[in-house]
């Protein structure tokens, strides 16, 4: 088989699944020499994969030697293996951004030249002088971006966003009601710091769906 005639198919949450889903392995093999209970999570694991991904032959082959990992280092060189079929969050410019918050006559933009797409399900960023955070999303083919305030006083909690339990703080967003000068508050708490944030989330589709809750 070669693996260059494969076209990027996972988004970079799928790649945090298979990345958890490895260290779930790695965790059992350096905790047990039972084979029944390796063989256990080597099902759960197997389970979860097909659950979330729908793959080709040719890409089930790829993702498959996620089982012939023993240790950290064939862990750290089978997630390099996997760096070429990851689709990236869509680039953005401070254009972008500047016209997806219009109303900003003061936004303060993140430093998109330290910012590795390949590794971010969604852009998040804080401007600690207003208190604000910002968060864009990609939804098909369109970038959907919210803005709120963000406590500063974090507490131990579910993420609404990557759905793991972390340090989280009360974000709290504002969006415009039925009735004309109405307006609805949204408060949820969700990870202090986005770029660990990013790194799980495994499920997408959760993600985009807690913007949609809080937009509508």
């Amino acid at each position: 088989m070669n693996n260059q005639t494969i076209q990027p198919f996972l988004t970079v949450a799928n790649y945090h699944l298979l990345e958890q889903q490895m260290n779930k392995l790695l965790q059992a093999l350096a905790t047990t020499k039972d084979k029944n209970v390796i063989l256990a999570v080597r099902g759960i694991v197997d389970s979860e994969i097909t659950a979330k991904l729908s793959l080709t032959e040719a890409q089930t082959q790829l993702i498959e030697k996620v089982f012939s990992v023993t240790d950290r280092a064939q862990g750290e060189e089978y997630l390099a293996q996997l760096i070429p079929y990851v689709i990236p969050f869509k680039a953005v410019t401070a254009s972008t951004l500047k016209n997806l918050f219009k109303k900003e006559k003061k936004l303060k933009l993140p430093k998109l030249e330290e910012m590795d797409f390949q590794h971010i399900s969604y852009l998040a960023w804080d401007d600690p002088g207003t208190h604000r955070k910002y968060i864009v999303i990609e939804q098909g083919e369109q970038l959907k971006a919210i803005k709120g305030t963000f406590s500063n006083t974090t507490i131990r909690g579910i993420c609404a966003l990557c759905n793991r339990h972390s340090d989280v703080g009360l974000l709290t967003t504002t969006v415009k009601g039925n009735i004309v000068g109405t307006f609805t508050n949204h408060s949820n708490y969700i990870c202090a710091d986005s770029q660990a944030c990013n790194q799980h989330v495994t499920d997408i589709e959760k993600t985009q769906a807690f913007f949609e809750r809080i937009t509508q």
